[in-house]
């Protein structure tokens, strides 16, 4: 017997269930069990490819993830040890905090971190942006706006100044370049505080710390 509506109760049963679910996602994943209340899990040896529905996303790849790709919007991205990950940013804040082999995201008003002996590339949505490049990194670049940009001794970075408001520092034993994209570079506010000693001023426009101009 059919309700009032012509739709049998199991086919009902199903359309509301299945409007629940999407209503109640804040994340989207290839296994059913990864996010819950907008909370995305990749387990320990998983690969794993998050969206985000609505906000707040926050993504969480444990660890020995081969392949960790998510959406953070009004949250966070984290990459655990021996994963290589990539995290976008839906709506700002987005947070990145990498401590994997390999890693890239972008941030919006917040934090990106690039653990020691990681390989990361941050990106900038919307300022404040700050990166931290912890020590060890074989490469480390990111853009910073409206905030700082440290690179840790045995690190090599790559940094870029969105505005005329960074604090970049170059610490000794780590060897660092500055773009600065708005003009006048080593002025304050694009300039490098470098401890290794004097900064160069390249042909490209860059800033150099640490190391030879760029070739």
């Amino acid at each position: 017997m059919l309700p009032r509506s012509g739709i049998a109760y199991p086919a009902l049963a199903l359309l509301v269930f299945g409007v629940t679910s999407i209503l109640n996602a804040g994340c989207g994943d290839d296994d059913d069990d990864g996010c819950h209340g907008g909370e995305c899990v990749c387990h320990q040896g998983e690969s794993c490819d998050f969206g985000c529905h609505a906000p707040p996303c926050h993504v969480d790849c444990v660890g020995d993830n081969d392949d960790c790709h998510g959406v953070c919007a009004n949250g966070s991205c984290s990459c655990g040890d021996d994963s290589d990950c990539t995290f976008e940013c839906q709506s700002p804040p987005c947070h990145v905090d990498c401590e994997g082999d390999t890693c890239s995201g972008s941030c919006a008003n917040g934090d990106c971190r690039c653990a020691a002996g990681s390989a990361c590339e941050f990106t900038c949505l919307a300022p404040p942006c700050h990166v931290a490049c912890e020590g060890d990194n074989p490469s480390c670049e990111g853009e910073c706006a409206n905030g700082s940009c440290t690179c840790a001794p045995g690190s090599e970075c790559a940094f870029t100044c969105l505005d005329h408001n960074c604090g970049v520092v170059c610490e000794a034993g780590s060897s660092c370049t500055l773009s600065c994209p708005e003009g006048n570079p080593g002025t304050r506010g694009c300039d490098i505080e470098c401890g290794a000693g004097s900064v160069s001023s390249c042909a490209d426009g860059t800033l150099a710390c640490g190391m030879p101009c760029p070739t």
